[in-house]
C-alpha cells in the first residue's frame, strides 16, 4: 500500500496535509514545485507541478522513484514519446535507447557500431540506379553506425538509409533506419570540439554547407527529415550554445520549433534562430528577391553562388534568440507560477487554524546568482514581464535583503513587477532562501572580458562568445549609446562605398574597428583628432566613424561632447570600451579639462574613491580609442589655459592630424559622385542615420570566427610592417608609439576589407593611416623628441622677448643700466651671443624645464657654447669674470612653421 511517509522519503520532499510537496524532475532538492496525493483507494498517485513540468512527465518520474512501473495511458493510441521523455527524465539512458514496437525486423538486431571493414561496396539501387551522395553517421569516436543515400529522380529526391543488423541468418545490410532515439549526423565533430558552437540545419546536404560557412562551428542534423526531429537523440547538445538554421518552407519551420523543443529538453545553452526567409530573400548582388520555397545552405552557395564568408555574415544579421520557457522555482511553502508567487500562511490557532494561500507578486524568475568577476557584490538575478509584457531583468543585491523591504519592493514595483503590500516579508523570505544553480557574471564595462578560461566580448544588447555554463550582463547601461538598424549589407552598401577613395573617412571609420585590437595586441588607449576649420566635413567623418556601433549623431546616438565632467567621462569611457569613443568639438571643454581627459582616458584607471567604510573603492576601468574633432589642434588648446602647457605625452597620445585632406575639397579626396562635396557629406550624414550598428559587432564575430590567437598574430606582424615601413629611420620612441597606434588602425581597415564589411581596396586603410602618420609628424615640427622641440621652443621665446630689453649690452659703454637683467649680450648680426645668468636661466629662461637637460639639448643643436665637457663658459662681463650660459644666435633659426 503507498504511503505519503514513503513517497516524501522517496522524491526528498515532506508531507504537507494530505499531500507531498517535493522536488519536480531536473529541479534543485530546494524545489516543492511538484505536488503528489493518494487516489481515493490509495492504489496510485495524482501529480500537478507549479513549474508547469508535463504531468505525464512527472507521474512517470514519481512513479519511477517509488517502484511503481511507468504509467500506461487506458487507450489504445500509445503515446510513444511521453515514454521517451520520461526515460531521459529518469536519466535510464538504456530506457531511452530501446527501439519502439515494430523498429526493428522481426528476430533482428542492429548492429551499432559497424565492424570495421563491413562498409558496403557500393549503395546502388535497382529502382534508381547509383546515388549522387552518400552520408556517413559516425559515433563519438568516428566509428560508422550506418548511412543515408540520395537519389535524385524525376519525382525529386530520394534517401535510403543503410544500416547493419543481425538476423537469424547471420549479418544483413537492410535499408531501415535506426531504431529511436536516432543518432545525429556529425556526432564525431561534436565530440572532437567540445567548445565549439552548434548549428543545426535541415539535411545532410545541407549540413556540409553550412559546415563550410562556419568551419569554427560544428553542423549536425538528424535522419529522417523534417517531421523526424522528435525520434533524434539530441542530448549530445546539453549545454551547448546552439544556432538553428532551417529550410524556408512551411515544415522547415516547423522543425525548428521541434528542435527548440528537443534541446530545451535536454539543457542546452543559448538557443538561436535564424530568420530563413530573410535570409533567402537577398541575393549576393545584395538586391532583394521572392525567397525560394525550401531555400538551405546548399542553395546559397551552389545555386545563388554565394562566398561562404558573406553568406556567414548575412547569416549573422538575422539571428534572434530563442525565448525560453519561464523556470519558476517552488519550495516548501512557497509556489511560483504562471499566476504569480503565493505562499501557504496559516490562520488562527488549535483546532480552528486554517491553511490559506497568499498571493505574493507577479511571476518572476530567479536565472541565477550573480557576481562580478572578483567574486563581490553577490545579488539574485531576476527576470519577469511588466502588464504591457515587456521583459526586465534585474538584479537584486543580497544587501538590499537586509535593508528596507519596502524600498525594495518600489524598486521593483517601478520597474513593472507587481508586489502585493502585504507580501514585502514573505518576497524577503522567498528571495533570502531561494536556491539556483546557474550563475550570472556582471560586469560593468563593454568589450573584452575573461569569464572562466574564455574571451567574450561584452555589449549591452549582446554578448559575443557567450559561455556556455554561464550568463555574461552588462550592469549600468541604461546610457549606452548603442543601438542598430537595418543590415550590414545596409551599411556597407551606403556608409562604405561613400568612405571608399577618402583617406581621411577611411582612418575614421579604420579607428572605429580598432577599438576591439587594443586588448587583443597588448596596446594602450589613445586616438586621433581631427582638426581644422570650421566647414571642413570633421564632424561629417566623426558620425559616419560613429555609424559603426550606433547612431551616426549625438542626441540621441554615439557621439559625445568634449563638454563632460571628469566623472562623466569615466562613465562614457567605461561604456565604450573596446569599441569607440566619439567626442566632438574640442573647443567647447576648457583647456585644463582637455588636458586632464587625454591623459585619463589613455591611462585606462579612474579615480580612487573612498568607500563608506573608509576603504578604497576599486576604481572604474576602461580602454578606449579615442576619435575627435575641433578646430584647433590638441596641444593648442591645452595652452588656452595659461598656467598648462602640452606635454610630449599627451601629443603622442591624441594625435593632431589635420582635417583637410590637401586636395581642395576640406576633408574629402574629391567632390564625390556628384561632383558637390557639400552634396557628399550630406548623403554621409544621412547614411549614418539609415543603416548603423551592424559593422563594429559584424567585425567582433569575424575575429572570434578567425581564432584570437591567429588574428593577434595577424594584427601584431601587420603592425610590425607598418612601423618598420612607414616610421621615418632616424625616429625616436615617441614616433614609433604614435605609428603603433595608426598601425593598429591601419591593420583593423585591412581586416575590415578582408571580413567583407567595407568595400575598401586592398591597402587602402594602410595609406590612409600612413598619409596621417606623415602628417602628424609634419604638424609637430619633425621627427625629434617632443621634449627636445619644447625646449628649444621655449627658450626661443624668451630671447625673442626679451632679447633686447633685458640683456645689457657690453659693446655700449654708455647704455643705461637694464632693469630685471639677465645677463649681458655682445656681437652683432649672426655673431650675437647672450650671457645668461645661472639663476635667470633656471628660474626664467628654463621655467618648467629641466635647465641642464635644456642646456645639453641647446648644445647638442650648436645654440650653446660649451666650455669643453662643462655646459657653462667662463665669461668677462661689467661684473666680472663669471660662468654663464653662453647662447649664439642659431636659437633663432627654424620654428614650427619655418619651412
Amino acid at each position: 500500500m503507498l504511503s505519503l511517509d514513503g513517497i516524501a522519503r522517496a522524491l526528498g520532499g515532506e508531507v504537507r496535509g494530505n499531500k507531498v510537496r517535493a522536488p519536480g524532475p531536473g529541479h534543485s532538492p530546494a524545489d516543492r514545485s511538484l505536488t503528489v496525493w493518494l487516489t481515493d483507494d490509495g492504489s496510485d498517485i495524482t501529480v500537478d507541478s507549479f513549474a508547469n513540468d508535463g504531468k505525464l512527465m512527472c507521474k512517470d518520474f514519481v512513479r519511477s522513484k517509488i517502484g511503481l512501473p511507468p504509467w500506461e495511458p487506458k487507450s489504445a493510441n500509445d503515446d510513444s514519446s511521453v515514454k521517451r521523455m520520461s526515460a531521459r527524465v529518469q536519466g535510464d539512458a538504456a530506457a531511452a535507447a530501446k527501439p519502439e514496437p515494430g523498429g526493428e525486423p522481426a528476430g533482428g538486431t542492429i548492429v551499432m557500431p559497424i565492424p570495421p571493414g563491413k562498409r558496403p561496396s557500393n549503395f546502388r539501387s535497382a529502382r534508381r540506379d547509383e546515388p549522387v551522395a552518400v552520408y556517413t553517421y559516425r559515433d563519438r569516436e568516428g566509428r560508422d553506425l550506418g548511412y543515408i543515400a540520395r537519389f535524385e529522380t524525376a519525382d525529386g529526391k530520394v534517401f535510403l538509409p543503410t544500416t547493419l543488423w543481425r538476423t537469424p541468418t547471420g549479418l544483413a545490410w537492410l535499408s531501415k533506419t535506426w531504431p529511436k532515439p536516432r543518432p545525429l549526423y556529425g556526432l564525431d565533430r561534436l565530440a572532437a570540439r567540445p567548445n565549439a558552437s552548434v548549428i543545426v540545419v535541415e539535411g545532410e546536404k545541407a549540413a556540409d554547407a553550412a559546415q563550410s560557412v562556419f568551419p569554427n562551428s560544428v553542423v549536425v542534423t538528424s535522419p529522417g527529415g523534417s517531421k523526424a526531429a522528435k525520434s533524434a537523440d539530441w542530448t549530445p547538445l546539453a549545454g551547448r550554445q546552439v544556432m538553428i538554421w532551417p529550410d524556408n518552407d512551411a515544415p522547415g519551420l516547423g522543425y525548428a520549433v521541434d528542435i527548440e523543443r528537443e534541446l530545451a529538453a535536454v539543457g542546452a545553452g543559448i538557443i538561436t534562430t535564424v530568420d530563413a526567409m530573410r535570409v533567402a530573400a537577398t541575393l549576393p548582388s545584395g538586391e532583394d528577391r521572392q525567397p525560394p520555397e525550401g531555400w538551405d545552405a546548399a542553395d546559397g552557395l551552389e545555386v545563388d553562388g554565394w562566398q561562404p564568408e558573406d553568406l556567414a555574415a548575412l547569416v549573422l544579421q538575422h539571428v534572434d534568440r530563442v525565448e525560453p520557457t519561464p523556470s519558476y522555482v517552488s519550495f516548501d511553502r512557497f509556489r511560483m507560477n504562471a499566476d504569480g508567487l503565493t505562499a501557504e500562511v496559516t490562520k488562527g490557532r488549535g483546532e480552528s487554524a486554517t491553511t490559506e494561500d497568499m498571493w505574493i507578486s507577479a511571476p518572476f524568475e530567479v536565472i541565477g546568482r550573480a557576481r562580478d568577476p572578483y567574486g563581490l557584490g553577490w545579488a539574485r538575478w531576476l527576470r519577469w514581464r511588466d502588464p504591457d509584457g515587456r521583459r526586465h531583468e534585474h538584479a537584486v543585491a543580497d544587501a538590499a535583503l537586509h535593508g528596507d523591504m519596502g524600498a525594495l519592493a518600489a524598486d521593483l514595483a517601478a520597474r513593472g513587477l507587481v508586489v502585493s503590500r502585504a507580501g514585502r516579508g514573505p518576497l524577503c523570505d522567498y528571495l533570502n532562501r531561494v536556491t539556483v544553480t546557474a550563475r550570472v557574471t556582471t560586469v560593468n564595462r563593454t568589450g573584452w572580458h575573461i569569464i572562466g578560461e574564455q574571451r567574450v566580448f561584452v555589449l549591452p544588447d549582446s554578448v559575443i562568445g557567450q559561455p556556455e555554463a554561464e550568463t555574461v550582463i552588462l550592469t549600468g547601461a541604461t546610457a549606452a549609446p548603442y543601438s542598430r538598424k537595418g543590415t550590414l549589407q545596409d551599411w556597407r552598401d551606403s556608409v562604405g562605398r561613400l568612405t571608399t577613395g577618402h583617406g581621411r573617412l577611411v582612418l575614421a571609420v579604420a579607428t572605429a574597428f580598432a577599438g576591439p585590437l587594443v586588448d587583443l595586441v597588448g596596446g594602450e588607449g589613445g586616438g586621433v583628432n581631427l582638426y581644422g576649420q570650421s566647414s571642413r566635413g570633421k564632424t561629417t567623418a566623426l558620425k559616419t566613424a560613429a555609424s559603426v556601433w550606433g547612431r551616426g549623431a549625438s542626441d540621441p546616438g554615439f557621439v559625445r561632447s568634449w563638454r563632460a565632467t571628469a566623472n562623466a567621462q569615466e562613465a562614457t569611457a567605461a561604456i565604450v570600451t573596446d569599441t569607440l569613443l566619439c567626442l566632438d568639438e574640442i573647443g567647447v571643454a576648457e583647456g585644463r579639462d582637455a588636458a586632464a581627459a587625454v591623459y585619463q582616458l589613455a591611462s585606462g584607471v579612474g579615480k580612487g574613491r573612498s568607500a563608506r567604510d573608509g576603504s578604497i573603492r576599486a576604481p572604474m576601468t576602461w580602454r578606449v580609442l579615442t576619435l575627435s574633432t575641433g578646430e584647433l589642434p590638441m596641444a593648442a588648446k591645452i595652452a588656452e589655459d595659461k598656467q598648462r602647457k602640452a606635454y610630449a605625452g599627451q601629443a603622442v597620445r591624441l594625435l593632431d592630424v589635420p582635417a583637410d585632406a590637401g586636395h581642395g575639397y576640406g576633408l574629402f579626396d574629391n567632390a564625390g559622385p556628384d561632383g558637390d562635396p557639400a552634396r557628399l557629406a550630406e548623403a554621409l550624414q544621412k547614411a549614418a542615420l539609415s543603416a548603423y550598428g551592424e559593422a563594429g559587432p559584424a567585425f567582433v564575430r569575424a575575429l572570434m570566427d578567425m581564432g584570437q590567437e591567429e588574428a593577434r598574430a595577424l594584427v601584431v606582424d601587420l603592425v610590425d610592417n607598418f612601423v618598420t615601413e612607414h616610421a621615418p629611420a632616424d625616429a625616436d620612441g615617441q614616433i614609433r608609439r604614435a605609428a603603433a597606434r595608426l598601425g593598429v588602425i591601419a591593420a583593423a581597415g585591412e581586416l575590415a576589407r578582408t571580413f567583407n564589411i567595407v568595400p575598401w581596396e586592398e591597402g587602402e586603410a594602410e595609406a590612409a593611416a600612413a598619409r596621417a602618420l606623415a602628417d602628424w609628424i609634419g604638424s609637430r615640427g619633425g621627427t625629434e623628441p617632443a621634449e627636445v622641440r619644447e625646449a628649444i621652443a621655449q627658450v626661443r621665446r624668451f630671447f625673442e622677448a626679451h632679447g633686447e630689453s633685458r640683456f645689457e649690452s657690453t659693446d655700449d659703454t654708455d647704455s643705461r643700466p637694464v632693469p630685471n637683467r639677465a645677463g649681458w649680450r655682445r656681437g652683432h648680426g649672426d655673431g650675437r651671443v647672450w650671457l645668461v645668468l645661472p639663476e635667470m636661466w633656471k628660474s626664467e629662461v628654463c621655467s618648467g624645464l629641466d635647465p641642464v637637460a635644456t642646456a645639453r639639448i641647446l648644445a647638442d643643436h650648436g645654440m650653446l657654447k660649451r666650455d669643453k665637457a662643462k655646459l657653462q663658459r667662463p665669461e668677462r662681463t661689467p661684473a666680472g669674470q663669471l660662468r654663464v650660459y653662453v647662447i649664439t644666435a642659431a636659437v633663432f633659426d627654424g620654428g614650427s612653421d619655418a619651412s
